[in-house]
């Protein structure tokens, strides 16, 4: 003869609030992450727009006296190029709130760009400037993320300088410098003026810099 189980309650109770508990908690901090890095994007993008207006200022001030140490012009720009790779990280590349953020960015680094290109011709320092096409399509990331891989390691070689810009966003000025230098291919590598289309290692490219 089976004898009727009886059933705790307080335990099945005490089971089912710890349940909710942490499923609660699980949703509280996937609020907060979100809430966090959406506060990044909007931190990034008011430092990227502050310092465009700044390296504006600068660029007018270098007019008049263009040679001064370049890696003080560099370091600010390092600091921003950092923190947009690492949200670029907790997003999706394409993600319309990483594109949005790029744009700002862009500009400042066409900015700099020109502002060391003038540093260069007219106090003979020893920079080599790259310009750098990527995209982040699904045909096309993966050499452009090798590439830009060597190229990263290249610029920590010192006196060599890269400069970035993702050929997907909706940016007259990308368009116009890719127009400028003949870029037709993503990824390309411009390097004094020629353009190396396609991925290219690193030992090619220390020859080219080397030339």
């Amino acid at each position: 003869m089976k004898k009727d189980r009886k059933i705790n309650w307080m335990k099945v109770t005490a089971t089912l609030a710890l349940t909710i508990i942490i499923f609660v908690s699980g949703l509280y901090l996937g609020t907060l992450i979100t809430k966090g890095k959406v506060n990044d994007i909007i931190n990034l993008e008011k430092e990227a727009n502050l310092e465009l207006e700044n390296i504006a200022i600068e660029s007018m001030l270098l007019e008049e006296n263009p040679c001064f140490d370049p890696a003080l012009l560099s370091e600010k720009l390092n600091d921003l190029g950092s923190k947009l790779t690492y949200l670029e990280a907790q997003y999706k590349k394409n993600d319309p709130k990483i594109l949005e953020l790029k744009k700002p960015y862009t500009l400042l680094e066409v900015r700099h760009y020109l502002a060391m290109k003038r540093m260069v011709e007219q106090c003979s320092y020893n920079y080599t400037l790259i310009l750098f096409f990527y995209s982040n399509t699904p045909e096309h990331i993966d050499e452009s993320e090798k590439q830009g891989f060597v190229l990263d390691y290249l610029q920590k070689l010192g006196n060599v300088k890269v400069y970035s810009f993702d050929s997907d966003l909706n940016l007259g000025i990308i368009r116009i410098l890719k127009g400028m230098n003949s870029v037709t291919i993503v990824p390309s590598t411009v390097i004094n003026g020629k353009v190396y289309a396609g991925f290219h290692d690193k030992d090619e490219l220390i020859k080219i810099l080397n030339k």
